[in-house]
């Protein structure tokens, strides 16, 4: 199999893949598969046939790649929120006080729910997925917690780079901007037009200016 170049150029004649680079290619493929017909379909409406076929494999590579429908499902989970906080940490480093910082993470995240609507469904069957069975739902936890933990570790840096103490611990802050972009994203996705484009930048800028204030000014609650 030709090696795809990640710059869209053709792949140089004769040069192939190693078996390493084409189980790779073929995990990804399926995982971009499995994307479409789980945000389409749900977690118990697709089938392992559905998603090798829109892959253009048969059952076979998935098994060979994955051991079955869940652990498919809790790697494009796992997948999918490393992508989506690289990109949300990434944007947000750049900026130079807390204010810019949040409105900054907001705009990042409502592009991409404007770009990949599909995006909010997948998270959402993600969250209904672990609610509803027990036995998956410490898994399903785990991976939400990702994005958990980067938020944490993203207050309490701001928090330190600009020399503020937070009234509330940085991973129950974490927990309610979580919420929030949830919350949000949901409304733009139901109904565009009651969701103005920096609301979610507005309210997060809010809810830090609250949850903060100069160090030496205040004791901070919480444990």
């Amino acid at each position: 199999m030709p090696i795809a170049h990640t710059d869209g150029t053709a792949p140089a004649p004769g040069v192939r893949m190693t078996r390493e680079q084409s189980k790779a290619n073929t995990r990804e493929r399926l995982l971009d598969a499995a994307r479409r017909v789980f945000a389409s379909s749900g977690f118990h409406g697709a089938s392992v046939e559905e998603i090798a076929s829109a892959a253009g494999f048969s059952t076979g590579a998935l098994y060979s790649n994955f051991d079955g429908k869940e652990d498919l499902f809790l790697a494009l989970m796992e997948r999918e929120i490393e992508e989506h906080a690289r990109e949300i940490g990434e944007a947000v480093a750049r900026r130079t006080s807390v204010a810019e910082r949040a409105a900054g993470g907001a705009r990042v995240w409502m592009t991409m729910i404007e770009r990949e609507p599909e995006l909010l469904l997948l998270f959402m069957e993600f969250w209904a997925y672990g609610v509803r069975d027990p036995h998956v739902r410490p898994k399903v936890a785990a991976r939400f917690a990702q994005m958990r933990n980067l938020l944490t570790t993203l207050i309490a840096d701001s928090a330190h780079e600009f020399d503020l103490e937070l009234q509330i611990p940085a991973e129950q802050l974490a927990v309610a901007i979580d919420a929030l972009a949830d919350g949000i994203a949901r409304q733009k996705l139901a109904d565009p037009a009651a969701v103005p484009d920096d609301l979610m930048g507005r309210v997060l800028s809010l809810l830090l200016g609250a949850a903060s204030r100069p160090a030496g000014t205040g004791t901070r609650s919480g444990p």
